[in-house]
């Protein structure tokens, strides 16, 4: 077929430099596949790609969030520590995943995925591994920040990765179950912890130790995984495992994948992007995105305290160790079961606004009982922790999605996703101040803050959701909006043409 032959070339030899015409594929172009042929594609990438993202999320959840962990146990004692200068750490550890989030973006569009995620991962594993070594506050704080600075990078990688496999329309799903790696190790590593220790100190190893020694070298594991089978890109599908000798996808199906996201939004590539300082400061600047990046910080802080203090205050309930951080896995758990949830009524409907209105009020009423649970039994404090936890990173999550969504350009989404990760890290700066030492132990302060930053999202995501939709009605009365031009293609009859798309804002 002429245009599979086209896709073969554009693939393997770029674009042509001869005059070509604009088309609007709205109007002019149409699959040459059937519905069912591109379901089974989507599947194949589903059961291919997001497991493996998933779980490298996993690894980087259940090593930045083991100090949760290991509060519960005798770190605090043996490193000579209180509360608040494990809060510094975890402050450092923030700071290095900002410093270096955009500048690792970049290396990625010039290495590629495959090699640039699979040695952050092997790298922050190794970091992970040694802080069980850590024997003073200055040792802690050092792991602390070269763990943030190896994971720099690694989610905004992995979600402009995603972005150039899948249609805006496929997007806020597959973002949410990306995530469940991240919402899964936030729930699991509490129980894998529980486990770990309740081993003790065997050995003459502390059980905070061994922790940090099982889930590193487990992160180490999962590296080797992700280096093995992760397909490089859209249009090379072969992983490293195969060797050059096989593909996850045959030629028909790799023109599937490739021209259905093109359709989708012409300006995606398959090739590796250039991003210039001027992108970078264009994006920086754009108040849309900027908007985007408040909503999450301002959501992400309370997220940050109570997911690392959580289950030191259901401990503080009368329960012990290992109880205390199998019981602070139930919040987590029915997060998972939401954001999917919402992320698939956001692809239903093509809005996002409600989704994330429905978890803003969710988290406003969840601090609101928080704050008033002093009053409480033990029981009802324990359930009013859970519903506060069990909203988790939803919101955010959920904003990653509406601003993929309304990016117009790959090097924009691309620094983007960068700069909301940036500022849900950022986050976790002001979010380990929460909870400080006088305030305990009922902490009604820090309960206090997170119920007021839970009321200012909900004004946040309304004001936002109303700024697209006057956007869009403006558009609607001019008649004549902007376009988003890209991928230069190839007719059946061999005229080269451009493929442009009327450009409308998600809200």
């Amino acid at each position: 077929m002429a245009l599979e032959k086209a896709f073969d070339t554009a693939v393997e030899t770029g674009h042509s430099d001869e005059e070509v015409a604009p088309v609007n594929v709205d109007e002019s172009t149409t699959a040459d596949w059937t519905g069912e042929e591109e379901r089974a594609v989507k599947r194949k990438i589903d059961f291919i790609l997001l497991p493996i993202l998933g779980l490298a999320f996993f690894a980087l959840q259940m090593d930045r969030g083991n100090i949760a962990n290991a509060l519960t146990s005798t770190i605090t004692q043996d490193l000579g520590v209180d509360t608040n200068q494990i809060n510094v750490g975890n402050s450092l550890l923030s700071t290095g995943i900002v410093l270096l989030e955009i500048p690792s973006n970049i290396l990625l569009q010039r290495v590629g995925p495959q090699r640039w995620l699979s040695g952050q991962i092997v790298a922050w594993g190794l970091v992970a591994t040694f802080q069980n070594f850590i024997t003073n506050y200055g040792g802690y704080l050092a792991t602390r920040l070269l763990l943030g600075l190896c994971e720099a990078g690694f989610i905004p990688g992995a979600l402009y990765t995603m972005s150039t496999w899948y249609k805006k329309s496929e997007s806020s799903l597959r973002i949410s179950i990306f995530f469940l790696g991240n919402l899964i190790a936030l729930a699991t590593t509490s129980l894998i912890g529980a486990g770990i220790l309740s081993m003790g100190d065997r050995h003459g190893v502390s059980g905070w130790r061994w922790l940090f020694i099982v889930e590193g070298s487990i992160t180490i594991g999962i590296g080797v995984i992700f280096i093995l089978l992760l397909p490089p890109s859209v249009g090379n599908s072969s992983p490293l495992i195969s060797f050059g000798r096989w593909s996850y996808f045959n030629r028909r199906e790799s023109y599937i994948l490739v021209r259905r996201v093109l359709l989708d939004d012409p300006a995606k590539t398959t090739n590796h992007l250039h991003i210039s300082g001027s992108d970078v400061w264009t994006t920086v600047k754009n108040p849309r995105i900027l908007m985007h990046i408040v909503i999450t910080l301002t959501a992400s802080i309370p997220v940050n305290a109570i997911n690392t203090y959580g289950p030191s205050v259901i401990k503080s309930l009368g329960y012990g160790t290992v109880r205390a951080n199998a019981m602070a896995s139930v919040g987590p758990f029915i997060s998972a079961v939401v954001v999917v949830l919402l992320g698939w009524i956001c692809d239903i409907t093509k809005r996002r606004t409600p989704a994330l209105l429905f978890g803003a009020v969710w988290s406003l009423i969840a601090f609101a009982c928080l704050r008033e649970a002093w009053k409480w039994s033990a029981g009802r404090k324990y359930a009013a922790v859970v519903f506060s936890m069990a909203m988790n990173s939803t919101i955010h999550i959920l904003n990653i999605g509406w601003l993929s969504a309304n990016c117009q350009r790959p090097q924009e989404r691309s620094i983007a996703m960068a700069m909301i990760i940036m500022g849900a890290n950022a986050s976790g700066i002001a979010g380990s101040q929460v909870f400080r030492t006088q305030d305990a132990p009922l902490y009604l302060n820090a309960f206090l803050a997170c119920l007021v930053l839970s009321a200012v999202v909900v004004v946040q995501v309304i004001g936002q959701g109303a700024w697209y939709f006057a956007s869009n009605q403006k558009l609607d009365k001019q008649g004549d909006g902007p376009v988003v031009t890209g991928k230069t293609d190839e007719t059946p009859d061999g005229h080269n043409v451009e493929l442009v798309k009327k450009w409308r804002w998600v809200w």
